[in-house]
């Protein structure tokens, strides 16, 4: 169990009376004081620069109003520091309930468990009623009768009952075996968001329809135990509050399968424009246009003949 109070019973009408005639700097000072032993669960230390910083007071105006607050008996001087008598019988009464109603969320769990497991223990000891010899005989022995409307010799069978009954009897272990699976991952769960440090496990939690949500997630999305608490816990603090139920985490485990079974990346290869470019070899280039001038000049400074024409 936390060791923190969850929360604390106000009642509004003692509460008007007892600061009735305080300026509303004194009962401001006063429910910061009383609040902040609440969540130490213990006396404060006179240091009273530290404490008028958590007030948000100046410190001759606190040390003013700290005097008031012990004139009036709204705070006590003790050798442990400052305090107050109803801050103590608050913090034990809500521990009380706290405890009572821890204890009575784990019968409740444990007591749906103790019967899932019961009824898995009888599927395992249940045991096929073996044949008589009597019955071993006339089984391997066809069993013929006339059909006189049709005329026809039929052969008849007996089906094999003991063999239904044992597959039956197999498949309700392994129902059984999976709801206490089911079960264990179920308490796991509600201890790793926390319910059952408060007491209070939510009606979801252990709906008759829980652990096949669960179950599902182990063989439909191939997830381990460790790895459906680690979204559940990953969706609590995405969302600062934990689920009201399995229910509200099956897309999110649905999310984390199929991350999982995403393909495997590859090492990125280099692209084109990142491979290095070949400067081209311009004294070729200027060379093949110089042979290519000299081969142009050549021919046109050459004269015409009748050879060139094709007459002889």
């Amino acid at each position: 169990m936390s060791d923190k109070a969850v929360h604390i019973a106000l009642y509004p009408s003692d509460w008007l009376a007892g600061t009735r005639g305080l300026t509303p700097a004194e009962t401001g000072v006063y429910i910061t004081l009383v609040c902040m032993m609440y969540e130490r669960r213990a006396p404060l230390q006179f240091d009273h620069a530290r404490l008028a910083r958590m007030c948000n007071c100046p410190a001759g105006t606190f040390k003013k109003i700290l005097a008031v607050l012990i004139d009036e008996g709204k705070l006590i001087e003790t050798p442990d520091g400052l305090w107050q008598r109803r801050v103590e019988t608050e913090i034990a009464a809500a521990k009380g309930a706290m405890e009572e109603a821890s204890e009575r969320g784990r019968k409740a769990v444990n007591a749906r468990w103790l019967k899932v497991k019961e009824q898995s223990d009888q599927a395992e000891i249940v045991t096929v009623k073996p044949q008589s010899d009597k019955q071993k005989c006339s089984s391997n022995i066809p069993k013929k009768d006339n059909d006189f409307n049709k005329g026809e010799l039929r052969e008849k069978y007996p089906s094999n009952t003991n063999q239904n009954q044992s597959q039956k009897v197999k498949e309700e272990a392994e129902d059984a075996r999976a709801n206490e699976a089911a079960a264990s991952l179920i308490s796991r769960l509600t201890h790793a968001l926390g319910f059952d440090h408060h007491g209070t496990i939510p009606k979801y939690w252990i709906s008759p329809d829980a652990p096949l949500i669960v179950t599902r997630w182990l063989t439909d999305l191939n997830l381990t135990p460790e790895e459906v608490l680690q979204v559940a816990v990953q969706n609590m603090r995405a969302h600062k509050s934990p689920a009201n139920g399995p229910k509200t985490l099956t897309r999110h485990m649905q999310d984390f399968a199929a991350a999982k079974q995403a393909p495997r990346l590859e090492p990125t290869k280099g692209r084109a424009h990142d491979q290095p470019r070949q400067s081209p070899d311009r004294r070729a280039i200027a060379a093949d246009d110089a042979f290519a001038r000299r081969i142009h000049a050549a021919a046109r400074a050459r004269s015409p003949s009748d050879g060139d024409f094709g007459f002889g």
